[in-house]
């Protein structure tokens, strides 16, 4: 049988090699017979390595006939289609590629997805409860009971090869009044005694979530027979929850043949990825077309982008739902109130005390005439002779608030009131519900964000690089959008994160309406002003949110300097009135914010945040130069912790010889070295003529500036902390794309030169292969940043980690 499989798929592989011979009327020749040759070899590789347990030719039957002829037929398909690609009628060759790369993903989902159902189609199950030895508690109709700390199963006297593990009738037996809506987690730990270890091997362990059936199996690999196997299972006990464990099982099955699973999710990114690379190939059409030629064209392609990445935004916040802050009867049931459609469930009243509801809680005070929180300080702490002491704070008053700013006996917010001005107070103000949780206000920035990153690109391109690709300007503007923290930002919503997002939302804002207002001539006036008047708004509300964003504010001076200034349009009667158009927004908001600071603190440069309570006394933190390099190495150059199991990123832990107390947090690297579309940076000496003829040193040195002095800035004022990041990751992401830009334009100035071709073509891999690779790392470091959604949401997380490792 063996052979008549090498055979058939040999057969098969030569005719789909051989079928373009005919059509292109050609003699076959060496190259026909080289991707036979080819594909069989990847077929019988693929072959060798899924059906290597107990061993490919170990009961060769008709079933791995007809698998390897189907995979060797899909592969020689898909060579052939590409191959014969060009003898299509021109109009339908696109939709034949496409649906060509469909037939692609859809063969991957099938061979590779779903590799498990083809290796262990044959197996013979193997029930071990009947080799269990141990004693173990029992149920009313004899399933197994896996509760308290700890629990053990010990099988003796097997006696015979084992390939995986799969558990049968898992039942989660949760006593409280929503056993159907509980995520538990819990660990096993395999130990087996095979040929060659005697006294047996702990082989390591695997993650069982109850709501994900694909993770209640696990391939094994020992060696040989096993005459004794041990599991012990224990509940996951992370850092922010513990999961109880008190399960039901009827049954564990070794050799169990896996059931055929199609992922129409799994298949559907696969496709999308293929799709992409194929149009941002170096020789497509998307990088001989100029963008602003017909815009109109590519604006399903935007669109597109734009929903994919607004989706991302609206669903990423919900993936933790203890953290999300709302709760409904089918979703974190757990602290549902029983009765509302959606309750929010973070609160500052008397009886919980969620600092991340700091923004509710104000706006319920401003809607009552007051700047502080209704809460009342605890006597203790009024009675504190140094209230910032957080040890003594501790001792002395521990039911005093976390993280709000304490003055003159009162509870203030120091966050900026913008979001709350924005979101919480009209939510309020309309509905009479309070606490509206933070996550809705970021959802609505991001987007904002997401739209703006492509406007302020496109507008950058229509100033500066009207020749543009519509390859750069798509890859371009995703990259802005979607290489950034922002998602991680998202993943935690809490108001820390809020008021983040929100600062970086407006400065990118602020910079797409500025750019519109540069690029919009005289003769649309009205708009070239409300561009002008809204960018400013954009830039003075940064204000309200994350002061220190806005050292952005001087990329006015670059975008506006040679109309204003060079071109002398400031001192004519139409550039004054602009002028005090574009100052009158900031007038007015800062006014606002004084006034503010000078009702709640006496001075109207004082937001408070030297009044927090938190876990340093802020009042004598003062400035240090010591915490500065441990900064910039960590915010930008720390290489990312690497490991080869998803999410296959690991936190680092701050460390550094300054003496003196240095606040951090987890980092999962810096933002240079995890963002790859950012290496373009080491070619700014090879740009910089370039880029001081368009003028732009002004644009991307002051970004990068700006990504030194906050770094800088906020090593000082707060610690490293990871979502910091954030303060400066999309004005540097712009100014990446700039360079990029800038790049193309040089390349295609001399695209006659044989050197700048062979350059053209690495730059169009390059381009798309790091933004591809920064959003990647966003991707993994939503499954591997703290709090960690491998023990908030198991079933989530474990669903995924087996779609992407499929293997297992």
């Amino acid at each position: 049988m063996p052979f008549i499989a090498l055979l058939a798929t040999a057969a098969l592989c030569l005719g789909f090699a051989l079928l373009p011979c005919p059509v292109q009327n050609r003699p076959p020749a060496r190259r026909d017979l080289g991707i036979a040759a080819a594909v069989l070899a990847g077929v019988w590789v693929w072959a060798f390595l899924f059906f290597g347990r107990p061993g490919l030719f170990v009961d060769f039957g008709l079933f791995r006939l007809c698998a390897l002829g189907a995979a060797a037929a899909w592969v020689s398909a898909c060579v052939c289609g590409f191959r014969l690609r060009k003898a299509l009628p021109r109009h339908v060759r696109r939709l034949g590629v496409a649906a060509l790369l469909v037939f692609t993903a859809l063969g991957f989902e099938i061979f590779l997805g779903n590799v498990q159902y083809f290796a262990t189609h044959d197996y013979v199950p193997i029930q071990l409860f009947d080799y269990l030895e141990s004693d173990v508690e029992r149920g009313d109709n004899g399933e197994v009971i896996l509760s308290g700390n700890s629990a053990e199963l010990r099988f003796a006297d097997i006696n015979q090869p084992l390939y995986n593990l799969q558990l049968e009738g898992l039942t989660f037996l949760y006593d409280g009044e929503y056993p159907d809506r509980q995520d538990p987690l819990f660990t096993i730990q395999v130990t087996a005694a095979d040929e060659a270890n005697a006294q047996g091997l702990a082989g390591g362990s695997w993650d069982v979530a109850w709501k994900s059936s694909r993770s209640w199996s696990r391939v094994l690999d020992f060696s040989g027979k096993i005459s004794w196997l041990t599991l012990s299972a224990a509940p996951y006990d992370g850092e922010y929850i513990w999961h109880s464990f008190h399960y039901s099982l009827t049954g564990i099955a070794a050799n169990a043949p896996q059931p055929f699973r199609f992922s129409l999710l799994r298949f559907a990114v696969v496709a999308l990825v293929l799709l992409a690379g194929w149009a941002l190939r170096p020789s497509g059409s998307l990088w001989n077309r100029r963008y602003f030629d017909a815009p109109g064209r590519f604006r399903p392609c935007v669109a597109g982008l734009i929903l994919a990445f607004s989706l991302a935004a609206a669903l990423v916040p919900f993936a933790d739902p203890i953290n999300s802050g709302v709760a409904t009867s089918y979703y974190n049931v757990n602290n549902w109130d029983g009765v509302s459609n959606v309750y929010f469930t973070k609160h500052i009243n008397d009886w919980q005390k969620d600092a991340s509801s700091q923004l509710g809680a104000l706006a319920h005070s401003l809607l009552n005439g007051r700047l502080d929180l209704e809460l009342d300080p605890p006597e203790a702490l009024v009675a504190m002779d140094n209230p910032y002491d957080t040890v003594a704070r501790a001792a002395q008053a521990p039911d005093a608030l976390w993280d709000v700013a304490y003055y003159n006996g009162r509870y203030y917010v120091y966050f900026g009131v913008v979001p709350c001005l924005l979101f919480q107070l009209p939510f309020e103000a309309v509905t009479g519900t309070r606490d509206l949780p933070p996550c809705i206000g970021m959802i609505v920035m991001s987007i904002a964000a997401v739209f703006a990153a492509f406007g302020l690109v496109k507008q950058a391109a229509r100033r500066w690089f009207p020749r543009i690709s519509a390859a750069a300007y798509l890859i371009a503007s995703s990259a802005v959008a979607g290489c950034t923290q922002l998602y991680y930002l998202l993943l935690r919503p809490s108001v820390y994160e809020y008021v983040i997002l929100c600062g970086a939302s407006f400065v990118l804002l602020a910079l797409w309406q500025w750019m519109a207002a540069a690029n919009t001539s005289d003769e649309h006036r009205g708009a070239r002003l409300a561009h002008l008047v809204l960018g400013s708004l954009c830039m003075a509300l940064v204000a309200g949110c994350r002061p220190q964003m806005e050292i952005f504010a001087f990329l006015a001076l670059p975008i506006f300097w040679k109309q204003y200034v060079t071109d002398r349009r400031l001192f004519t009667r139409r550039g004054a009135v602009e002028f005090a158009l574009f100052a009158l927004p900031v007038l007015l908001v800062a006014a606002g914010l004084m006034w503010y600071n000078y009702a709640r603190f006496g001075s109207p440069f004082d937001f408070g945040a030297n009044y927090n309570l938190t876990s340093n006394d802020m009042t004598k933190r003062g400035l240090s130069l010591g915490r500065v390099a441990p900064a910039l190495h960590y915010y930008l150059f720390a290489v990312p912790l690497l490991k080869a199991v998803f999410p296959y990123i690991h936190e680092l832990r701050v460390n550094t010889n300054y003496i003196g107390q240095t606040i951090s947090e987890l980092i999962y690297g810096g933002i240079i070295t995890t963002t790859p579309f950012l290496w373009v940076f080491a070619l700014l000496p090879a740009l910089r003529r370039r880029l001081s003829r368009l003028r732009l040193w002004g644009v991307v040195g002051w970004c990068l500036f700006s990504a030194v002095a906050l770094s800088a800035l906020d090593a000082m004022m707060a610690g490293i902390l990871y979502r910091y990041l954030a303060d400066f990751a999309l004005p540097l992401l712009f100014a990446a794309a700039l360079c990029w830009l800038a790049l193309e334009q040089v390349l295609d100035d001399h695209r006659t030169e044989p050197a700048a071709l062979r350059l053209t073509g690495l730059y169009r891999v390059a381009m798309p292969v790091t933004a591809a690779a920064g959003m990647v790392f966003c991707f993994c470091l939503l499954f591997a940043a703290e709090p960690w959604l491998r023990s908030q949401s198991p079933a989530l997380y474990q669903t995924v980690s087996r779609l992407i490792q499929f293997w297992l």
